[in-house]
């Protein structure tokens, strides 16, 4: 992944990585196509496309409604999951709207495994369950749906990716401002 930043810190022992909200951008856009090619194909291939764009065509009705509460679900199922994992819950957690984009920001630092499970919460409960539902129940809306969110989630998938090298019990902390984080000490 080019053009990470990477930032130390020596005197509070923090590393910071992080990538500009265009590359953000970028490397989501890119990964539409994959992403519609996992579910797509084999809903295609046990049912037919017809189907699919059927339920298309439902998820594109209930479009807003879908995104205005899918957003703050989105949002929810980070705090959720980091808060479980705080000392202090609910109150190391910041709901908020940078600019016209929504976040969850965990105060508190986590382990790198309870962190990646916050990451990648809105990405199982939105994107995947759903997308397979629909391809286990021949339901094009819930594939669609599943499809939707799993790109919404591709800016998570991205932060998950940047947290490969490190161990799970290393501390991470969530950058409050950009996109990215603090390894507090580094264990690759």
């Amino acid at each position: 992944m080019q053009n990470l930043t990477i930032m130390s810190d020596i005197s509070n022992n923090k590393t910071e990585f992080t990538l500009s909200t265009g590359r953000v951008n970028l490397y989501s856009l890119l990964m539409i196509i994959p992403v519609t090619a996992i579910f797509l194909i084999p809903y295609i291939l046990i049912w037919d496309y017809n189907s699919f764009e059927i339920g298309r065509k439902e998820f594109m009705k209930l479009f807003f409604y879908l995104l205005v509460l899918g957003i703050i679900l989105h949002e929810l199922l980070h705090g959720i999951t980091w808060a479980f994992f705080t000392k202090k819950g609910f109150e190391s957690i910041k709901f908020g709207i940078n600019g016209i984009t929504p976040y969850c920001h965990c105060k508190e630092s986590l382990k790198v495994k309870h962190y990646r499970l916050g990451g990648a919460m809105p990405l199982i409960i939105m994107g995947i369950i759903p997308a397979l539902a629909g391809i286990i129940l021949g339901n094009g809306l819930y594939l669609s749906f599943g499809i939707f969110f799993s790109w919404a989630a591709c800016g998570d998938i991205i932060s998950i990716f940047m947290l490969r090298k490190f161990s799970s019990n290393t501390l991470v902390s969530d950058h409050p401002d950009k996109m990215g984080f603090y390894i507090e000490e580094i264990n690759p």
